[in-house]
Formats: C-alpha cells, structure tokens, sequence
C-alpha cells in the first residue's frame, strides 16, 4: 500500500507540474515547438491549379517544388481546383495566395462577364506571364461530325466548371449561331474524364484549352482515332477582332496520332497571379526563383520554357496591374511590360 501511495503522489505532482506549465515555454497549450515541421513560423502556400492531369496542376507542382527548395521558412502545395475560373475568385478572395489562369479568363472576370456575371473581380494582380494555350476541339473519326457545323445538338464535354473551355466553346459556338442549353448540351468533365467519355461514347466532342500537344489528348488518340475540327476563317477572324485578348494559334500537323493537316485555331496566354495583398519579399522570391530555375519547370511540362523573364508581363498587360514584388524582380533584371 505505501508503494502504491507513493506512486500515486508522484503522479499527482507530475500533472501539477503540467498544469502549471501549460505547454512549451513562450508558448500556448498545446503548440509545437517552434523547430517541428508546421510551426507557426512556417508560411503555407496554396497554388490553385487545375483538374488533376491537367497542364496547370502538372505545372503548379514544379512549382511548388521549386519554391520549397529555394525558399526558407515555407511550405507551398498545389489546389486541385476546375480551372481558370475558379482559381481567379479563389485569389480575389484572398483563400489561395498563388492562383493559375488565362488571359482571356482574366479579361472576362476584370469586366464582369460571360460566366463572371456579378462577380467581377478587383483584388487580383500579376505576378508572372508563362506559355500560350491553345484551343483544340476533337471528335472521333468515326463519327459524322467534320465541322463544328455539325455540332448542333451533341453532347460537348467543355472541361470542369469554371475551366477556361467553358467560355472558349461557347464563344465558338455563338460564332456559328448555336446557344447553350439550346442548341448542344455542356458537359462539365475532367480533362482526363473528357477523353474517356469521348472513347466511351457519353459524349460527341470535348474542348480543352491547353499546350500542344496535351496529354489528355495523345491518351484519347492512342486508343481511338481523333479528328481535330478547325473554326472557319471568317468565323475565327470576328472572335479575335471582338476579343483582342485572343492570338491566333496552330496545332500543326502530326502532333497527334492520326492528325495529319494543320489545324487553325486561337490561343490565350497562361500566368500566374495573387491577391494584391500578398507580402512584397514573398512575391519577389517567388517571381525570383521561378525565373532562374526554368529547368525544372520544363522538365516537368516541356512547354514551360515559355515561363522566363521575358514573358512576364505576357497576358496581363492592359488587363491588371503587376503586383509590386514582381515589378521590382522584372525592374532589376530589365524587363518592361
């Protein structure tokens, strides 16, 4: 019996002993240590990106690499998020620091419209310009649709919501006088889901606005044949005169199994933003590291060496303001918009 008194007295003094302390010194119950893996001195970043497999999340990951190799103190990640859209008002919100989209994107949430009706943004700015995306619209040869004439009350899967293919095929299809809801039916698919259901035959045709060649597309190519539909002259000649945020683009010809012409079509600039409040040093290193460590970014996307110093500013110009600790990294190295 005294030996267990004994025990139970110590006990006792221990737990009073806790009490009292209330965890590690200088700091509340219950906190880590300042040098345990996420401390509160540890920065979390969140890089909103895209569906998985899409460019933007392929991209989005080596960067986050390259941020948590070169930068002390933080910890980056990617978001799997619907695209372009999405990832706009998730950074005007201030819920992701670093947000993926594209120009024509961005132009459409600035002036509050197509699906950004009511929501125009305001608290966005740039902080660095990459690759150009292009539009690319595919069918199964085996089908009867050689046009996008011939599109007319299909099954079109445009990407998940809030993916730049949403407003891009709706665009093309007001050009040859067809509505949504109406006249064909959105499917708001994966990339990687698009394709499949394309194969599968749940869907007659599926958009996706991404570097050329695209993975989603080489997988549906190498299990069916594909054929790429090609906007009209004078049709594409209105779109980019009516949304000079747009460029002309190709696919040329070979790019993908079976695809032996070259495919007329627009492209739009890809880039990197934030919320405007975003620390100045934190986007400086940001924009820094990025710049000097392209290597990584293409040996993850071969298409990335577009994502240098001198695109900066690409897509942004004219649309929204830099963010100052990208103006200062641009400035130093001779870059101008």
């Amino acid at each position: 019996m005294k030996k267990n008194l004994t025990v139970f007295m110590a006990a006792v003094l221990v737990l009073g002993l806790l009490a009292g302390c209330g965890g590690t010194a200088g700091q509340p119950s219950g906190a880590p240590a300042s040098d345990s893996p996420g401390t509160a001195g540890t920065q979390y970043i969140s890089i909103a990106t895209s569906s998985s497999g899409g460019a933007f999340s392929i991209i989005g990951t080596a960067m986050a690499d390259i941020l948590n190799r070169n930068i002390d103190g933080i910890s980056a990640n990617i978001e799997i998020t619907g695209g372009s859209s999405e990832n706009l008002l998730l950074a005007d919100a201030g819920t992701c620091e670093l947000a993926m989209s594209a120009s024509d994107v961005l132009y459409l949430a600035v002036n509050g419209q197509g699906s950004f009706e009511g929501k125009q943004i305001s608290n966005v700015q740039g902080v660095m310009g990459g690759h150009l995306t292009t539009t690319q619209v595919y069918v199964l040869k085996s089908s009867d649709i050689y046009s996008f004439d011939d599109l007319k009350g299909k099954k079109i899967s445009v990407g998940p919501t809030g993916s730049v293919g949403n407003d891009a095929m709706q665009l093309i299809m007001e050009s040859y006088g067809y509505k949504i809801g109406e006249d064909w039916t959105p499917e708001f698919l994966s990339h990687g889901d698009g394709a499949e259901a394309l194969t599968d035959g749940n869907v007659d045709a599926v958009i996706i606005m991404s570097t050329v060649p695209c993975s989603p597309v080489q997988t549906a190519a190498a299990s069916k044949d594909l054929r790429l539909l090609q906007i009209d002259q004078d049709k594409l000649q209105k779109i980019l005169e009516e949304h000079p945020y747009y460029v002309p683009g190709t696919v040329p010809a070979g790019t993908y199994a079976g695809q032996d012409e070259e495919i007329r079509s627009f492209s739009s600039a890809a880039f990197l933003c934030c919320n405007k409040d975003l620390d100045d040093e934190l986007v400086y290193q940001v924009v820094k590291n990025l710049c000097e460590n392209t290597e990584t970014l293409v040996n993850a996307y071969p298409q990335c060496d577009e994502w240098i110093a001198e695109n900066g500013y690409r897509g942004m110009s004219g649309i929204i303001d830099m963010h100052p600790g990208a103006v200062r990294y641009f400035t130093e190295i001779g870059v101008q918009p």
